[in-house]
C-alpha cells in the first residue's frame, strides 16, 4: 500500500479478557517514505494513532528502491519502492517506545482499550508535520520481511 499523504486505519479484535490489565501493546511493520517512483533522500514523519490517541511519530529517511526487496514479486517493476524498514512502536506503561526509543509519554491507559471490541491502529503523515513525504507499508510478500502487520498484546 502506497500514499502520498493521508493515513490508513486498521481495525484488530480487542481479545482483551475483561478481567485482566493491559501492560504493552506493541505493532510492527516493514515501512518507508513514499515519493514518485522512488526516492532515496526522501524523509517522511509517519505517525501512528491508537483508538484515535495520538502514540508517536517516526521520521523515515528514505524511500528504498535502488535494489530489489528480498520478498517483492518479480512482477513489480524496478524503479518503484522495494523494501521498508521494520518499526516497532511499542505502547507500554511508562510511554511510547519507537524501535525502543522513547519517543512519547502516552501509555498504554490513555488507550482506553478496555471500552472497545476492537484496536484502532492508524498510520499517516499529519497534515502540520515538518516532512510530509507520504508512506509505503509492504506486507509479507513484498519488502525484505515476510510479515504482514502484527499487534501483540501483553496483559497480566
Amino acid at each position: 500500500l502506497w500514499t502520498s499523504k493521508g493515513y490508513v486505519k486498521y481495525r484488530f479484535a480487542n481479545l482483551l479478557p475483561k478481567d485482566r490489565i493491559p501492560m504493552s501493546i506493541t505493532f510492527s511493520m516493514e515501512i518507508c517514505s513514499e515519493a514518485p517512483g522512488y526516492r532515496e533522500g526522501w524523509k517522511s514523519d509517519i505517525t501512528m494513532w491508537v483508538n484515535d490517541v495520538e502514540c508517536a511519530t517516526w521520521t523515515s529517511t528514505d524511500d528504498f528502491g535502488s535494489r530489489r526487496g528480498r520478498y517483492t514479486p518479480a512482477f513489480w517493476p524496478a524503479g518503484s519502492s522495494q523494501y521498508g524498514i521494520l518499526v516497532t512502536w511499542e505502547i507500554k506503561t511508562d510511554g511510547t517506545y519507537v524501535n525502543h526509543n522513547k519517543a512519547s509519554d502516552i501509555t498504554i491507559s490513555d488507550l482506553g482499550l478496555e471500552r472497545n471490541p476492537f484496536i484502532q491502529m492508524t498510520i499517516g503523515n499529519k497534515e502540520d508535520a515538518r516532512y510530509v513525504g507520504g508512506f509505503n507499508l509492504f506486507g509479507k510478500t513484498f519488502g525484505n520481511y515476510e510479515q504482514d502487520i502484527l499487534m501483540e498484546l501483553e496483559y497480566r
